[in-house]
């Protein structure tokens, strides 16, 4: 994989079994009265998006606590995203959609997570 060495607000997380990034263009458009487009042009952005085929309890704690847990008391939404990209750091601002996970094994504290994926998004 061309990326790795992942860092949400300075943290290293684990590389993801898969990540692909998207890049999209944020417009805002309207019709007008004889049905044509009317389209202005905002900014380009991407979105990254990591998926996990597997993960231990501890390894998704991570991300859960960078993501969601601390905003409770930073009030934060927003992170910073450290990745390399062909060899270059590259650090974007980011906020985090859902986090869905489902439980593969449950024993004690060992916990493992399948088909957890979630994305993040540029400010």
């Amino acid at each position: 994989m061309g990326y790795s060495n992942f860092r949400i607000n300075g943290k290293f997380i684990k590389n993801p079994t898969s990540f692909d990034m998207e890049h999209y263009t944020l417009t805002q458009s309207t019709r007008v009265a004889n049905g044509d487009m009317m389209m202005d042009f905002v900014a380009n952005k991407l979105k990254f998006n990591f998926g996990y085929a597997a993960i231990q309890s501890s390894d998704l704690d991570d991300i859960i606590d960078e993501l969601w847990t601390k905003l409770s008391t930073t009030k934060q939404c927003f992170h910073e995203l450290k990745y390399i990209e062909n060899g270059v750091e590259k650090t974007v601002t980011v906020y985090a959609g859902s986090i869905p996970k489902n439980l593969h094994r449950g024993h004690g504290s060992n916990w493992v997570w399948k088909d957890v994926k979630f994305s993040l998004i540029q400010k």
